[in-house]
């Protein structure tokens, strides 16, 4: 009679768990970065990126991980977290002309899947 309901309990286990993925996975939105920066920025300026799903909704609140690397690969690293609209922003300061890669990073929710992104720029304050 234990058996009997030692197997029960671990079917029921198994279809709830079989259920609860089947709607995550049907509930899953798949996301992107996108930057809104020109190739060309200055000392002092936002770094702008906005977080999306794969329905063109903007994701507010949501946590971005930046890295910022120059030519010689140093890297600055940066958290921003998305407003209402989905924009996020890092203001860029101290660094000196010259060429940069960002790599921005989404790690996801249950809902949300991962999403990662490069983009280059340059930074000329217009001094030699």
């Amino acid at each position: 009679m234990n058996t009997k309901k030692i197997v029960i309990a671990v079917v029921i286990v198994l279809i709830v768990a079989v259920v609860a993925f089947m709607y995550i996975s049907a509930n899953t939105a798949e996301t992107a970065i996108e930057f809104k920066n020109n190739n060309t920025i200055k000392n002092g300026d936002n770094l702008s990126f906005l977080l999306k799903d794969n329905y063109r909704h903007v994701i507010p609140n949501q946590v971005v991980d930046v890295k910022v690397l120059d030519d010689s690969g140093w890297a600055h690293k940066y958290n921003a977290t998305t407003d209402d609209q989905g924009m996020a922003y890092i203001q860029l300061m101290g660094l000196e002309n010259g060429n940069y890669t960002a790599h921005a990073s989404f790690n996801g929710t249950m809902f949300l899947t991962s999403s990662k992104t490069i983009k280059e720029f340059s930074i000329d304050d217009g001094l030699s």
